[in-house]
């Protein structure tokens, strides 16, 4: 599922591409017929975004919001003669652009109080300047649950998903297992402050990057920024990239989770 860094990048490129724009809409699949009809030929003015959230403005007043979910895609393009999927359950375009959502878990046209529930149900944001983290902290110590089940709770930090929750918690050296009323605030504050630099950096091409260039191999190195490297991520089996321990994986809230047993104790 794209984490917050995506949807932040997505937001940033369709508000280049259309805002100020009058903005032709469509819904080839049919599924978004009635409520892409109310937004046709109108100005889209803006785009926002709150963890995996993305929200295109426009100027009647109403919202599109989008959650991407597991298999959904924004495909941008400037080819404004293309045929649509069969699947597009969106398409935007004008004479220079066209942009083709596939498969979203979420397509709905919003009012105001509609944008305004669905922000409220969500937790901070490490990307935006103004995301207040005391929100956050006020919620993990107060809970038993594990850190590593909190990090992915989007109603208590958003944007955060299964690759930046492994390697946030490695790069602060954290067992994933500490239930919140545990947690140091030391420790909290280390990992808000990793999420904002490592999501922040990934908004600005959609990549993640979270493995210091001298971390690498040799032959990493000559594709770093290219392919995605990690910590932790997907590494089971292999060794850390700082002890050499073998890293683990486990389910937990039924999502796969890999931590390095010595950095992390």
């Amino acid at each position: 599922m794209p984490e917050g860094h995506s949807i932040r990048h997505l937001a940033t490129i369709h508000e280049g591409a259309f805002a100020g724009k009058t903005v032709r809409a469509s819904s080839p699949q049919g599924r978004f017929a009635d409520e892409a009809k109310n937004i046709d030929n109108r100005i889209l003015n803006n785009t926002t975004a709150h963890g995996k959230h993305l929200f295109l403005h426009f100027d009647t007043g109403q919202t599109v919001h989008v959650h991407l979910g597991l298999y959904g895609w924004f495909y941008l393009s400037k080819n404004p003669n293309k045929k649509p999927k069969d699947s597009t359950r969106l398409r935007l375009q004008h004479d220079i652009y066209i942009s083709d959502l596939v498969a979203p878990t979420a397509c709905e046209l919003l009012d105001d109080a509609g944008v305004s529930a669905i922000k409220k149900r969500l937790g901070p944001d490490p990307i935006h300047d103004d995301a207040d983290p005391e929100q956050a902290w006020k919620k993990i110590v107060k809970s038993k649950r594990t850190i590593a089940g909190l990090l992915m709770d989007q109603s208590v930090i958003a944007g955060i998903g299964n690759v930046y929750r492994a390697e946030l918690l490695f790069l602060s050296r954290l067992d994933p297992f500490i239930p919140g009323t545990q947690m140091q605030r030391e420790k909290f504050d280390e990992i808000w402050r990793n999420a904002s630099i490592l999501l922040r950096d990934g908004s600005t091409d959609g990549k993640i990057r979270t493995v210091a260039p001298e971390h690498l191999g040799e032959d990493e190195v000559k594709l770093h920024g290219c392919s995605q490297f990690s910590y932790v991520y997907k590494r089971q089996r292999q060794s850390c990239r700082l002890c050499m321990t073998e890293v683990k994986e486990t389910e937990l809230d039924s999502r796969t989770l890999y931590w390095c047993p010595t950095c992390q104790r």
